[in-house]
């Protein structure tokens, strides 16, 4: 069994699955009293559920497109036994109900809350592109892991729209996980959690969310450790350097008398007096304004660099954050998919036309964040970025191509952000490379690897049959169980394998180290290897060092 832990998730559960109900149960936090019950799990765990405990005030009217609040106090007992909210986003989901008064907190722990128990605390952070995202597990998936669960929530279609300017400087989605950060540390206690053990657990999107709070100074002291997976701040999708141009077209889909004159003062009026709908839809408007969002250079709503002020987030350029140690120095464990963009190959007609444009126009190839000017300069970069993957044209290896989508967009980024990190703080890497049925992923294409991008959430939240694994496959049981054990360790001790396991194959996961990078390969069969991906990341390297213009922001 694993180790008990609190693990904390947010008001993206949405209209919970029947599960056993044993009894109401009241807990007294600072601002009132909550309503939660008794469950049982698929696995017959006992567990506790507080759900959609607000943790900020709703951030409309004048509070929309600005600093979280803490919520007020309340009246009476709060029912906390039902969580049926998701913020506005542009996938919105008709069983859940879209509103903007959505920054509440989803609690579940498997000690009474009056037991006077002092478990670690997991804070997970959701992915979705920064623009969307709902639950990736109901209660009974999260009971799995034996704890308490916060999901961060933020507020989506208002979360990263910046005037690069004091008026609206963005990043508000980030601010809302640092004020959910600070109701864990001043309210995990009355549920049985230990604020001084918080660890910070995020995929995709929440992957890149955490090490942006390693960054920042607003999340100071608030966690001491983290987990990252498929996600870094110095990814290019997580950073958007065009944030002006998207805010005043986004109001002009709103307001057609929107111009490049319009002061930010007028267009944060202009934004807060708008219907939510009218947001929604605006954003809409932009992107297929715009085409596809092209993942290769950076998603269109996104963290961004504040000008300097009281409450910025993030002021300086992520690479050189991460270069230099950042702020938050506390043990990490970072990790990817073994081919995180294989989802390419779902639609093989629809990737061939992308790669006829790419092969049109070679300099499609190189990101943004290499600086380049030139289209000759773009050309021979492109080149160069190809010549990593194939001699050829990428329409006649597809296997390169996906392989050079999963690179440019995730393995390239996590592992230099890895590598960097090791020279400040414990880094335990890893690849998830297990392909088991429980993964729900039946792509497939030759010369490529077999697991797509966060196909590991079918291992930790048992997405899709809510942890009843009693008909699964026993090798998907046993990788969940593994995977579980690895995450559970390190929140209780700042290690995933602080003693030799029978159920870890008695492996120890060392530490990677700037001179000898090992990490753990997640298969079959654990094993420690070396220097991941690393014939293409050393060209990745090479091509930065030759054509690049520093500095870096992403990478």
């Amino acid at each position: 069994m694993f180790s008990k832990f609190i693990l904390l998730v947010s008001n993206w559960i949405i209209l919970q699955h029947s599960v056993t109900v044993a009894e109401d149960i009241l807990v007294t936090i600072p601002n009132g009293q909550v309503q939660g019950r008794k469950e049982v799990s698929a696995r017959n765990a006992t567990f506790y559920a507080f759900q959609q405990i607000p943790y900020a005030k709703p951030p409309v009217g004048k509070l929309r497109f600005q600093p979280p609040e803490p919520v007020d106090d309340w009246e009476g007992v709060l029912d906390g036994t039902v969580s049926n909210k998701i913020c506005y986003q542009l996938t919105n989901k008709p069983e859940a109900v879209p509103t903007e008064d959505c920054l509440y907190v989803n609690v579940y722990t498997p000690v009474e809350p009056d037991s006077n128990a002092s478990l670690p605390v997991i804070f997970y952070i959701h992915g979705g592109g920064f623009v969307s995202g709902d639950a990736l597990f109901t209660t009974r998936g999260a009971a799995l892991l034996h704890g308490i669960q916060r999901r961060s929530s933020h507020r989506e279609l208002q979360s990263f729209l910046s005037t690069g300017d004091t008026v609206i400087p963005g990043n508000y989605g980030l601010k809302d996980q640092v004020l959910g950060l600070k109701w864990v540390r001043d309210n995990v206690q009355y549920f049985g959690g230990d604020p001084d053990k918080v660890t910070i657990f995020g995929g995709s999107a929440g992957g890149a969310s955490v090490t942006f709070h390693m960054l920042s100074k607003q999340s100071e002291g608030l966690f001491r450790g983290a987990i990252s997976s498929s996600g870094s701040a110095l990814c290019p999708w997580a950073y958007q350097r065009h944030y002006k141009d998207i805010v005043y077209k986004t109001a002009a889909a709103i307001d057609d008398s929107i111009t490049s004159n319009t002061t930010s003062e007028e267009l944060l009026e202009l934004l807060q007096q708008a219907e939510p709908e009218q947001i929604a839809l605006a954003t809409a408007i932009f992107q297929e304004s715009v085409g596809h969002t092209q993942i290769v250079q950076g998603f269109w709503f996104t963290p961004v660099v504040e000008p300097e002020h009281d409450g910025a987030f993030l002021t300086q350029r992520m690479y050189n954050a991460v270069a230099t140690g950042g702020v938050n120095q506390v043990p990490i464990i970072m990790g990817l998919m073994s081919e995180e963009q294989l989802s390419k190959a779902q639609y093989v007609d629809v990737f061939q036309e992308e790669l006829t444009e790419l092969e049109s126009d070679i300099g499609l190839l190189v990101n943004e964040d290499m600086h380049i000017e030139s289209s000759e300069d773009k050309a021979k970069a492109g080149e160069a970025i190809r010549g990593i993957y194939t001699n050829g044209s990428f329409l006649h290896d597809l296997a390169a191509a996906v392989k050079y989508f999963s690179d440019t967009s995730f393995s390239r980024a996590i592992i230099h952000h890895a590598r960097l990190q090791t020279n400040f703080n414990d880094v335990f890497f890893y690849i998830f490379s297990y392909h088991g049925e429980l993964g729900g992923n039946d792509l497939y294409i030759e010369g490529a690897d077999r697991v797509n991008h966060v196909e590991d959430a079918k291992y930790t939240w048992v997405v899709g049959n809510n942890s009843d694994l009693t008909s699964a496959d026993p090798a998907d049981v046993l990788m969940v169980e593994r995977y579980l054990k690895l995450f559970t360790d390190f929140a209780k001790t700042l290690n995933p394998t602080p003693e030799p396991s029978s159920t870890l194959q008695r492996v120890l996961w060392p530490k990677a180290r700037g001179t000898d990078f090992q990490y753990l390969n997640i298969d079959v069969d654990l094993d420690i290897r070396k220097d991941p991906k690393d014939e293409a990341y050393r060209k990745w390297v090479q091509v930065y060092d030759d054509m690049a213009v520093q500095p870096y922001d992403t990478f």
